[in-house]
Parts: structure tokens; sequence; C-alpha cells
């Protein structure tokens, strides 16, 4: 099978409390390590409503918004890549860099699973779902509004894709 992403050989994917399977260190991983990088198809926004309708049809999208209007899937098929295994945290151990690469926040010792935080990534979708990550953190719910929340802006500074930190600073540009 084609791969579209990159996975750290320092990964592995299995079982998950969070959520059916996440992604989990086989080995340390060091603060600032490079864990994955997404890649796929980049898609406008009115293909993905078109795949979206296939979702009856037990074919999953999984869509990271990379630009107004515009979303990157690792399948148009429905086949998960590896990358697609990340579970959410609100207690993350890894962040973004870019659009498309995940890093190490803080050092990650073997058999933590590795997380990151939503918010980090998603805004215009319109979702949210009850979070069960256990953290003390823990916000109960997730939205794709998260992101615009000062107190994950402060913690998670230099962590969000490009796309959410451009929404970031022209908010703050107003205040």
């Amino acid at each position: 099978m084609v791969r579209f992403s990159f996975l750290s050989d320092k990964v592995m994917i299995k079982k998950s409390h969070l959520h059916r399977k996440g992604i989990f260190a086989k080995k340390k991983i060091k603060k600032g390590e490079v864990i994955a990088v997404w890649g796929g198809y980049v898609i406008t926004h009115k293909e993905f409503k078109r795949l979206s309708r296939y979702k009856f049809k037990n074919i999953v999208h999984y869509a990271t918004k990379i630009a107004d209007g515009f979303y990157i899937i690792s399948s148009k098929n429905g086949r998960l890549e590896d990358d697609d295994f990340f579970n959410h945290s609100c207690s993350p151990n890894t962040g973004i860099k870019g659009q498309v690469m995940m890093v190490a926040m803080r050092n990650i010792n073997a058999g933590e699973e590795i997380t990151y935080d939503y918010a980090m990534t998603d805004a215009g979708f319109p979702y949210s779902f009850e979070c069960k990550c256990g953290s003390p953190e823990c916000r109960g719910r997730v939205t794709s509004d998260d992101w615009k929340d000062r107190r994950l802006q402060k913690k998670y500074k230099g962590y969000f894709s490009w796309y959410i930190q451009e929404k970031i600073d022209a908010i703050q540009k107003f205040k």
C-alpha cells in the first residue's frame, strides 16, 4: 500500500483506552523530535463536502483544514493511514509545527500514548464531542472553537498549525 505520510519508527499503533486505536512510543522520544508528517491529498471545501456524503457507506475521511477552503485528507477511498490514529488529549505530549508536522512538546517515555489537542488544528468544522482523556486539565467537551480560548493559546504557543495560528493572530490584531 502506498503511504503518503511519515511516521517515526519509534512509534506503533495499538489499542488505546482513549479511542479504539492510538499511536504509542516504542522508544524514548526527545522534546522537539519529529513524530509524524501528515500527507495525502489536498482538496477543496466542495470536494470535502462531496466526500462527507459517503459516510453512510462506512467510508471515513479524516481531514485537517490547512487554509480557508482547503483540507488535507490521507485517503479518498476511506482507507486510514497510520497517522490517522493520533488521539486527542487535553494534556498532550505533541504539538504541530507548520501545517502537517507533529513534534514532541516534551520528552516522551516508551509506552506513552502520543496525543495532541485537536484545538491545535481544528477550526471551521462544526463539531463537539465529550472528552474522556482523563487528564486533570480535561475540558470535558472538545469543540472546533477551542482554539479561541486564550488559556489554550498561551499553553500551546508555538504548537498550533499555521492555519490556526493565522486565525489567532488575526483575532489578537483587533484587540
